[in-house]
């Protein structure tokens, strides 16, 4: 299966013949994989819950600084790993989409069906920019996806295998009737495995990685997985980070990795094969706390279609009427529990809004951009964004990290809940490491990097050129060898900013982190002489 194939810096050879030799060939990994462990958390990973990966990361080279891409929920980093772009170019804002010609109500991305309508009113396309199964399939490299989370977060992985392009697996396809595009893996797939609930924990993940183990890697040979876990995702959900069922659900997927590390060994891929870690978010302590007041108070119920995403929540006004706008953003400023407000940079005027990319500030005093956030997208993006209070306190099992999220309207229970969405450190810091032929060895990087940053990085890799569309960096720093592709801006030291927004007695920051041109959200707060 090993493949070499020379890539030559053209520009340089065809401009230069005489003055440079060319580099030798480079050489692409026989396998190269990205696992992505929904909702691990950095410090989840101890040789005493997780002794393969944290063996694993020891080997390699580790990002000390990764981020999740805000807001920090599964369907929006799904398409920003399999896109190499953000929010606004990939389309998927949040873990819901509001569509108002299909439907009155948010409608669960989650659900694949949700995204093929997405398709229907964007010119066939779950999403815009192209995708890893369309780079790799035009330059003739197998691609495989496998996920055991939702239907919605297996499309992401690979959004033109539904329509016949690329290979996709996942045990929940329309009420697991169908576990596999296309129809013939499908049918072999049924009749070799059977059915599994999709997204259902345990017993998902099981079944999705003994199919990987025993029929994409033998019988498939692809050179590109993307492998998606989602465990201990639904595990903290239900119990919290810490509890004796989320420490179980590590352990599994720590077991279900060394059965993976021992089939690569068996198929003599292990020296060959680079893997990257990575983790859509992590995770915080949820009290749910009355936070939409104003949405009452201002009688605007009829007007709003408000997301509730963990720490976040996301505003679709009605007509995108400007003066509304404002006057939410009054009566959030004026609550204790809101940090900061997002809007876009230019009033929305007649029904319609545009984006002015490069904006840092909302047309509303006190305000950030929606640009700012890369969530600005007059097609079916939101009108306003609202991150809400969290702190260091510590979850009944004495993990770090609470974050207050909106309850619903007249719930009468005011359950905890354990979950992610915020712009805080416990959900923004993510796990993002790699091993293998073409990595460093025991590095560790303080550059921060994220999520967007994997498509890049696994282009060159497989030596790709990497378009200069495409939002997220090459990972360069990480790399044995100098990768093919663009040329690189020579990345040292990191850099912070503190951005501030202000009305009156009002006023947040927002923390963002660069490499370079890049920028990385790490957090949302109010302003030090405020908290």
């Amino acid at each position: 299966m090993t493949i070499t194939r020379s890539v030559l810096p053209g520009l340089a050879v065809l401009a230069l013949p005489l003055l440079f030799a060319a580099p030798p060939p480079q050489e692409r990994p026989a396998l190269a994989i990205v696992l992505v462990i929904d909702g691990l958390r950095p410090d989840s990973i101890t040789p005493e819950v997780m002794p393969n990966l944290d063996r694993l990361r020891k080997t390699g080279v580790s990002y000390t600084r990764s981020h999740s891409v805000f807001p920090s929920v599964t369907r929006v980093n799904t398409a920003s790993i399999s896109t190499g772009m953000l929010p606004a170019a990939h389309g998927i804002v949040s873990n819901a989409l509001y569509l108002p010609s299909v439907s009155p109500k948010l409608l669960n991305d989650g659900d694949y069906q949700t995204l093929l309508s997405l398709a229907k009113i964007n010119g066939g396309r779950v999403v815009g920019p192209k995708s890893l199964g369309e780079y790799f399939a035009a330059a003739g490299i197998q691609y495989v996806a496998v996920s055991s989370g939702s239907t919605g977060n297996a499309v992401l992985l690979n959004p033109t295998a539904p329509f016949g392009k690329g290979v996709l697996i996942n045990s929940g396809f329309e009420n697991n009737a169908r576990v596999a595009f296309p129809d013939d893996l499908n049918r072999e797939l049924l009749s070799r495995y059977g059915t599994e609930k999709g997204d259902s924990g345990d017993a998902s993940l099981v079944w999705t990685e003994r199919v990987l183990r025993e029929y994409v890697l033998e019988k498939l040979h692809p050179e590109v997985i993307i492998d998606w876990m989602d465990q201990p995702d639904v595990a903290q959900h239900a119990f919290g980070v810490g509890s004796p069922e989320a420490l179980a659900s590590l352990r599994l997927v720590d077991q279900q990795l060394g059965l993976l590390l021992d089939k690569l060994r068996q198929m003599g891929l292990e020296g060959k094969t680079d893997i990257i870690v990575t983790c859509d978010h992590g995770f915080d302590y949820e009290p749910a706390v009355e936070l939409l007041a104003p949405v009452r108070d201002l009688k605007m119920s009829d007007d709003i279609v408000v997301d509730n995403e963990g720490g976040t929540s996301f505003f679709y006004v009605k007509g995108h009427a400007a003066d509304k706008i404002e006057q939410l953003v009054t009566k959030f400023q004026a609550g204790e529990n809101t940090n900061a407000v997002f809007v876009a940079a230019a009033r929305p005027s007649k029904g319609t809004f545009g984006c002015k990319p490069g904006k840092e500030k909302g047309f509303v005093p006190g305000t950030f951009a929606l640009e700012l956030a890369h969530e600005c997208l007059p097609s079916h993006g939101p009108d306003m964004i609202v991150t809400w209070r969290w702190d260091a306190a510590k979850n009944p099992f004495g993990v770090a990290g609470t974050q207050l999220i909106a309850s619903r309207p007249g719930a009468r229970d005011q359950t905890v809940h354990s979950g992610h969405g915020s712009l805080n450190p416990y959900t923004t810091h993510t796990v993002l490491f790699a091993t293998g032929k073409d990595f460093q060895q025991g590095k560790t990087i303080d550059l921060p990097a994220g999520n967007q940053d994997i498509t890049a990085t696994l282009l060159a890799l497989e030596g790709l050129p990497v378009p200069a569309s495409i939002e997220g960096r090459q990972l360069s720093e990480a790399l044995a060898n100098k990768p093919a592709g663009r040329a690189l801006k020579r990345l040292t030291k990191p850099s912070t900013r503190h951005i501030e927004a202000t009305f009156g007695s009002y006023c947040a920051e927002l923390e963002v982190s660069y490499a370079g041109d890049h920028a990385y959200l790490d957090l949302a707060r109010r302003c030090a002489a405020k908290r």
